[in-house]
């Protein structure tokens, strides 16, 4: 089973705040039209898309110019970033958007949940809230306007890429998953999957009761979690990539996606962050014991 939170969290974020070049990961691609332009705390995706580039979340502000020189080294213009899908509101995720908005010009999407819960106390002083055992470091967090809102109902098309969105509350109440749809070079369609968040440290109770949040985000994120399992996906890509074996796969030629295809790894993800979540509820009907 993977680690719930990574045993690296102090480093990675004292780093990302005060040394962001540390953690600086290559570019990398991870899937048809899909790179890694991430850091080694959190995932950042860039597709390159008919329509114009898009960007799935944005890490931290201080981070923007490492994500910048990521999508140069890969010989795109970042001027051609035309959307940023943000998986959910938390500042290590969105802390960038509001700064390659204004560089760019590009849109930013967000669900309706937590476009309304970014202002408030849970996200922007819930890590008080939080079982961390360590002093976390305070990002920038410049506040940036949401202009689209996702419909899981209906999928985002951008040129020959469809991306289908899935609200799986949990890490925070809007929390949203992606499915991305690209052709391979033979014209066979892969598909990408991100679960927005996973992490369980916001679905304690001392956390829910804190902020006035549903008491039954467990067992909620645990039946999301079991329904997108039964869909079928060929390549996993971890929102923070101490949650799965990204890194591990990465070979010599950093283009080819081709390492990264395990129609089963998509399936023992969500099996094993599952699992976590039980072990946390079971504790926490026992007391916290």
């Amino acid at each position: 089973m993977s680690q719930a939170v990574s045993t690296r969290l102090k480093e990675f974020a004292l780093y990302t705040a005060t040394a962001p070049w540390k953690l600086y990961v290559k570019p990398f691609k991870v899937a048809p039209r899909t790179y890694y332009v991430g850091n080694e705390w959190v995932g950042i995706y860039l597709i390159d898309s008919e329509a114009g580039l898009i960007l799935i979340d944005t890490g931290v502000y201080e981070n923007v110019y490492l994500t910048l020189e990521g999508i140069r080294s890969l010989g795109f213009d970042p001027k051609e970033l035309k959307h940023i899908l943000l998986t959910h509101c938390h500042v290590d995720h969105s802390g960038g958007a509001k700064a390659l908005r204004e560089l760019t010009g590009a849109k930013i999407w967000l669900s309706k949940i937590d476009a309304d819960f970014r202002t408030t106390k849970a996200n922007l002083e819930g890590i008080k809230s939080m079982d961390i055992k360590i002093e976390m470091p305070e990002f920038q967090n410049h506040y940036y306007e949401v202009d689209e809102l996702y419909n899981d109902n209906e999928p985002m098309v951008f040129g020959s890429v469809e991306i289908t969105s899935k609200l799986s509350p949990g890490h925070t109440p809007g929390t949203t998953s992606f499915f991305i749809k690209s052709a391979d070079e033979s014209g066979k369609v892969i598909v990408a999957a991100i679960h927005g968040g996973v992490g369980p440290l916001t679905m304690t109770d001392k956390f829910l009761k804190t902020y006035d949040l549903p008491m039954d985000t467990r067992e909620t994120f645990i039946h999301d979690c079991r329904e997108m399992k039964k869909i079928t996906v060929d390549i996993t890509l971890p929102s923070h990539p101490s949650h799965g074996k990204l890194f591990e796969c990465i070979t010599a030629d950093r283009m080819d996606y081709t390492v990264f295809i395990d129609r089963d790894s998509w399936g023992e993800f969500l099996d094993d962050r599952v699992k976590i979540v039980e072990e946390l509820d079971a504790k926490e009907k026992n007391g916290g014991a």
